[in-house]
């Protein structure tokens, strides 16, 4: 009897606290500006890696926390189906950690596999930042947002719609990489 009474009580907690939620459906990630015509050619080139976002309780967000910063680069892969990563990462120790990986295509999506991980899913949104991108990465552990940028000098707001979106996904937990070191050399 008791179960049953606090199991109706969080329910009626959590319709009450969503009817308060400041987010409605455009505030939800979208792949509806991803111009599929020209995908994947939009995203070739350097980006850097701004922030990235997790559910709370998750380990998701730990392996960026050692970085002060990191450069990514976008190369179409000697077969047409595949995408070259490259990055070079500033951890903030100082040291530079190159890394190397390559996303497989699905015809007709802009879904990626990576290469090795079969489990791992990368889905590309949408947003109102000019030159940025929102990743959704999941995989079996794992599930987060990632912020990219072609500049590291962000249109005011584009931060504050990441960590927006972020929290409309149900994705609280966010985590700005600080870029307080100079950047290492990107190898193409």
């Amino acid at each position: 009897m008791i179960g049953n009474a606090w199991h109706y009580f969080l329910y009626l907690y959590g319709l009450i606290i969503n009817s308060f939620s400041t987010c409605n459906n455009s505030d939800r990630l979208s792949a509806s500006h991803i111009n599929r015509t020209q995908f994947p050619s939009q995203y070739m080139g350097n980006w850097y890696f701004l922030a990235a976002a997790a559910r709370p309780g998750t380990n998701a967000l730990e392996i960026f926390k050692v970085m002060d910063n990191a450069q990514f680069t976008v190369q179409e892969g000697v077969e047409q189906e595949k995408l070259e990563f490259g990055a070079s990462i500033r951890v903030k120790d100082g040291s530079c950690v190159p890394r190397k990986w390559i996303y497989l295509l699905t015809e007709g999506s802009t879904e990626l596999r990576t290469e090795g991980h079969p489990d791992r899913l990368t889905e590309l949104f949408s947003c109102h930042c000019p030159q940025c991108v929102i990743l959704k990465e999941t995989d079996n552990s794992t599930a987060r947002l990632l912020l990219y940028s072609r500049s590291l000098q962000l249109d005011e707001g584009c931060m504050e719609e990441f960590k927006h979106k972020s929290t409309c996904e149900g994705y609280r937990d966010i985590l700005q990489i600080p870029y307080q070191l100079e950047t290492c050399h990107l190898k193409e």
